[in-house]
């Protein structure tokens, strides 16, 4: 099955291209061994790109210490208390297999568009399991949380949700939105893990020149959170973790290729918060 890429989220079809390369590495960072299946059936023809092609560029390493990070703390956050784990934007995300979360009884939602969810569906073989739920929602449109718990999302017991690749797609004002209406729905015990650029990421210059580029596709990056993960957030949230992408790489073993001290500020913020008490 190949579906036509001007249906599929470009970036979505990227970002697996990159994690299928990582995951041929001897020393990778994190498996994915259902990244390439879904780049093919996308039909971008981005599957025979290499590491030689890509190893040591920005987007590249970026993808992989992001995703190590994430699924680091997937692991912490996920014990036995939380049983539901919400992907909002989810893309070609593939933790609910990679990381046994399926296996293991969670109850998974991803939430995305009709292509996206359409073809891991149709891929992955998941339409007919009773504990994957993908929904077709407007992220930008107050609906989306009404769609959540019509799919069987408990409100009333803690939840993790993941905003890995979302946020700097929309304004501001739609991303604070999402996030209130994600802190409307975080029982106690629940958590945001997310990824959003910084205010680095307005004062580099190729950080500006990729927006540039991806927008001929109609995905250029629309904001970025130009003071602190807390501070973005509001009340409602406790940061318990938050790093750059770049200060986070050395610590497994890679390097991101740009100067945050020359920039003068982080360029992309990966953070963790916990819904604080109400």
């Amino acid at each position: 099955m190949t579906m036509d890429v001007a249906s599929v989220g470009v970036t979505a079809v990227i970002t697996a291209q990159m994690r299928a390369i990582e995951t041929r590495r001897p020393d990778r960072l994190f498996s994915d061994d259902f990244a390439h299946a879904l780049v093919a059936a996308a039909g971008l023809g981005v599957e025979n790109v290499t590491l030689d092609q890509v190893g040591g560029q920005r987007v590249y390493e970026s993808v992989a210490a992001r995703t190590h990070y994430l699924d680091v703390w997937c692991d912490r956050l996920l014990g036995d208390t939380v049983t539901q784990v919400v992907l909002l934007g989810a893309g070609l995300d593939t933790r609910a297999l990679r990381l046994g979360w399926l296996d293991s009884g969670l109850s998974i939602f991803e939430i995305d568009r009709s292509d996206v969810t359409r073809l891991k569906s149709q891929v992955l073989s998941r339409s007919g399991d009773d504990h994957w739920h993908g929904i077709v929602a407007d992220l930008g449109a107050s609906t989306w949380t009404n769609q959540l718990t019509a799919a069987g999302f408990d409100a009333s017991a803690p939840a993790l949700f993941v905003a890995e690749g979302l946020f700097m797609y929309l304004d501001d004002t739609t991303s604070r939105q999402i996030v209130r209406g994600v802190r409307d729905l975080a029982a106690p015990g629940s958590h945001l893990l997310a990824v959003h650029f910084g205010h680095g990421a307005l004062l580099d210059a190729e950080t500006q020149a990729m927006s540039a580029a991806v927008g001929s596709n109609g995905y250029a990056f629309a904001s970025a959170i130009e003071t602190s993960p807390g501070e973005w957030l509001g009340t409602g949230w406790d940061v318990e973790d938050a790093a750059s992408i770049a200060q986070y790489a050395p610590s497994v073993g890679r390097r991101i290729p740009y100067d945050e001290s020359a920039i003068g500020s982080e360029v992309t913020w990966m953070f963790v918060a916990a819904a604080a008490a109400m």
